[in-house]
């Protein structure tokens, strides 16, 4: 059945040397959702899929209630499916100067006002007379971004767009991103191997790992609730310990015959005692290995009799204590993972999760 209106759909297969890449989602009108995943895991080959760029070997693509792409059918051509697509390597005109290639798909090329809008919006106007040879990777990254927003796509599809920015810049032109597309109401697919990236852009975050599709979820509920533990490794948990080096607090506890697991730390679930504490979790005793000042609050290592280490963020108000001091404090709800990294049943947060306050550190 073809999808909502506005919304794209991929349920493909598609072959790629070493393995095959499969994925299924779902991204609604308005919605971006952010690729996650190491180098190599197969995020580019989906959006090449997507715009046209390589053949299914099995499943459909759908975009706003047209098929666009499946085996054995004549595939929709590149300019007919009006995908906007960033590659890492934005292929620029190298004969037109920035403007016009802002501006090529629009009547009046370079003229255009809309080229203007765009340029100050993401900050290039000052390079709107410049060939993309006189341009600094980022500058060329953006003009490329404004060029695909200028053509008026029916989805984006992006493709680690903010990695030659600077941290303060890449923040901005991110949510304005976002904005956008939730403005033009057009599903958006943004590839990063960015954790903070993915959490900042992504209504939905879906983790890929050697062409496969692990868990798609909300950015909270992957941190609270990942699948296994390598969802656990590639969206921020830092540390892996024995069961046996807290003690459970709360309503926290490990169902009966999982002693020889382990138990995932993220920094965003972690709280320093003896602060009060709203749910039950893990309660471990550790040393600070550094300390470092962020405005009001000072963020530290605590490091475990195994060697382990993970973060902590301690608050205005709360004392700082002295580099290799013993520290207190508490994981709140930590899921635990069985030898073969598997998530075992009944740890983690209680099963209305969605009920939960965010996490620690989040937004």
């Amino acid at each position: 059945m073809p999808p909502a209106a506005g919304s794209l759909l991929v349920d493909m297969t598609v072959d790629r040397r070493g393995f095959d890449v499969r994925v299924s989602l779902a991204v609604a009108a308005g919605e971006c959702v952010a690729v996650l995943g190491p180098s190599g895991a197969g995020k580019s080959t989906v959006l090449a899929a997507v715009a046209g760029l390589v053949p299914l070997r099995a499943g459909t693509v759908w975009l706003d209630g047209q098929l666009l792409s499946a085996p054995g059918k004549p595939a929709v051509v590149l300019r007919a499916r009006r995908v906007g697509l960033l590659a890492q390597r934005p292929a620029l005109f190298p004969h037109l100067d920035g403007a016009a290639n802002i501006g090529y798909s629009l009547p009046g090329g370079g003229a255009h006002p809309l080229v203007r809008h765009l340029a100050d919006v993401v900050e290039v106007a000052d390079v709107l007379g410049a060939r993309p040879a006189r341009m600094s990777g980022g500058q060329r990254q953006r003009v490329a971004l404004a060029r695909v927003l200028a053509a008026d796509p029916r989805a984006l599809l992006l493709d680690e767009p903010f990695s030659a920015l600077e941290r303060e810049l890449r923040d901005r032109i991110a949510r304005w991103v976002v904005d956008e597309v939730r403005r033009r109401q057009v599903p958006c697919l943004l590839v990063t191997h960015d954790v903070a990236e993915a959490q900042r852009c992504g209504r939905r975050i879906a983790v890929l790992d050697g062409g496969r599709c692990l868990q798609v979820a909300a950015p909270g509920t992957l941190v609270r609730a990942p699948a296994s533990r390598r969802v656990a490794e590639l969206v921020g948990y830092q540390a892996f310990v024995p069961v046996d080096f807290g003690r459970p607090t709360g309503n926290w506890a490990l169902p009966p015959g999982a002693g020889s697991c382990v138990v995932g730390i993220h920094p965003d679930l972690v709280q320093a005692l003896p602060q009060p504490a709203e749910a039950g979790g893990l309660e471990m005793h550790g040393t600070i290995g550094s300390l470092v000042a962020s405005g009001a609050t000072v963020d530290a290592s605590v490091a475990l009799a195994d060697g382990s280490t993970f973060g902590v963020r301690l608050g205005a108000g709360q004392p700082v204590p002295s580099l290799g001091s013993s520290i207190d404090v508490l994981v709140h709800q930590p899921p635990c993972f069985d030898t073969r990294g598997d998530l075992v049943p009944g740890t983690g947060p209680p099963s209305d999760a969605g009920s939960l306050a965010q996490p620690v550190g989040m937004p």
